[in-house]
């Protein structure tokens, strides 16, 4: 029996056998539906949010080298007099990034509540330039005007801030802060979904006043000739200034990358676990059937039926389940990830949960389906295919 013929007779033996015992069957198929709808989603959502933080981290840090000071204001800002005569390096753009955990927006005499945001202190037409931005509304303040804000699309729409509103801004939780009125809105297309976008814009002058810190800044971004020499001017920074953090967006992605790869690997071994049971489920149904074909696999033995062709029919009805299970256990998996996301939304959360769906998730979902059923089956499989014609004759 050639290999085409083998494989169209163990599928339809497959077939009857799954067709016979329906709901052991759809018992079993769940088993890998559950397995595979979990592992999907969980991709499907590490993938979104890695490829969000790592998207809005290069729009907020804007620059092909940055110097901070870790979470203080300290770095004097006239130090980025002494970088723009760095080689390579194009501009320095001094700034103050403030997360902000006491905001308030009053609008006439309501007020809405709290919010965790960050606000950016900078000078704002290079905040323009540097992180690509289009305001869909108003204007940028001129230079030497205090007191104004740009927000972000999503902070307007989740704060239910418009142009001229007066919010309230503090650089410490429970201060008092001072009044910004929003002079203007950023487009949607350069807002956040996962929540880690630039809030608010504000000038430097302000953002210093708010911390107290005249004439000293957290971070300077360093805006280089050529981004292919980020390594070479970081170089030369660190010898510079041997006690300030020197980073370029490339570490720091690689180092978040490192975060989110342990996150994602910590979830998989969860998700693992309704594999195994699946697993189990499927070696269960293929050692039932076995016990109730004893028989029937006597006398295919007896009329020259090899080990091989029981091992293939029996590997064939895994297989079936398999990928029956893999196929809907990935559009489950699908729609877990996308309903996770609408309920995380209305939950009322800040945080959009962004999700990706991959050809290689889909693939991924429909190999481990199959295999998975596959190689549950193949020891009950490779014990059928051991047994001997007379023994598996005289079974009751």
């Amino acid at each position: 029996m050639n290999l085409l013929k083998m494989g169209k007779f163990s599928f339809n033996m497959a077939r009857k056998s799954i067709g016979r015992r329906k709901l052991r069957a759809a018992l079993t198929i769940m088993g890998i539906v559950i397995g595979v709808a979990t592992i999907v989603s969980l991709i499907s959502v590490g993938e979104g949010m890695q490829t969000e933080i790592e998207f809005n981290l290069e729009k907020m840090l804007g620059a092909g080298v940055t110097i901070s000071a870790g979470e203080s204001v300290s770095i004097p800002e006239y130090i980025s007099e002494y970088v723009l005569q760095v080689p390579g390096v194009k501009d320095c753009v001094p700034t103050i990034s403030i997360m902000s955990n006491d905001f308030r927006s009053r609008i006439g005499s309501g007020e809405h509540g709290s919010f965790v945001s960050i606000v950016m202190g900078i000078e704002l037409n290079c905040a323009i330039d540097l992180y690509q931005l289009t305001l869909s509304e108003g204007r940028i303040p001129d230079l030497g005007e205090t007191n104004f804000v740009i927000i972000s699309a999503s902070t307007a729409d989740k704060s239910d801030l418009h142009l001229n509103d007066t919010i309230t801004l503090s650089a410490t939780s429970g201060g008092i802060g001072e009044p910004f009125t929003v002079a203007g809105i950023v487009g949607s297309s350069s807002s956040s979904g996962f929540g880690i976008e630039i809030g608010y814009y504000i000038s430097l002058q302000d953002a210093q006043r708010l911390y107290d810190k005249e004439g000293y800044v957290s971070s300077l971004l360093v805006i280089l000739d050529d981004p292919d020499q980020a390594d070479s001017v970081k170089d030369i920074l660190t010898e510079l200034f041997p006690e300030a953090t020197i980073t370029t967006p490339e570490a720091i992605l690689s180092r978040i990358g490192d975060v989110l790869g342990t996150v994602n690997g910590a979830l998989m071994a969860l998700g693992s676990v309704s594999l195994v049971v699946g697993a189990i489920g499927v070696m269960n149904t293929i050692t039932m059937s076995i016990y109730e074909r004893t028989r029937e696999i006597g006398m295919m033995k007896a009329v020259g039926g090899k080990r091989r062709h029981i091992l293939f029919i029996f590997l064939s009805e895994s297989a079936v389940i398999g990928v029956i299970g893999g196929i809907i256990g990935i559009m489950f998996g699908i729609s877990m990830a996308y309903g996770l996301s609408y309920l995380v939304t209305m939950l009322g959360s800040t945080v959009t949960l962004p999700i990706i769906v991959s050809p290689q998730t889909v693939l991924t979902g429909f190999t481990i389906g199959l295999v998975l059923a596959v190689a549950a089956g193949f020891y009950p499989s490779w014990k059928a295919s051991n047994m001997r014609p007379v023994e598996a004759l005289r079974y009751e």
